[in-house]
């Protein structure tokens, strides 16, 4: 996803600034290896990453 679609789906308004800021937590999550980049601005959930968090910590144990 593109971050101005993930600003809409998170309900932000489609400004600018809250795009910008969208994008930046983006790019930190892919810092963090939560997600990865496959181009410039697209975005997806990194292999590995099943979607549940324990503690605030990626955990395949569910």
């Amino acid at each position: 996803m593109r971050a101005k679609e993930v600003a809409q789906a998170l309900g932000e308004p489609d400004v600018r600034g809250r795009v910008e800021t969208t994008r930046a937590r983006l790019k930190r999550l892919t810092a963090l290896g939560w997600l990865t980049q496959h181009e410039p601005g697209l975005f997806s959930i990194a292999a590995g990453i099943n979607g549940h968090a324990l503690g605030g910590v990626a955990n395949d144990e569910a």
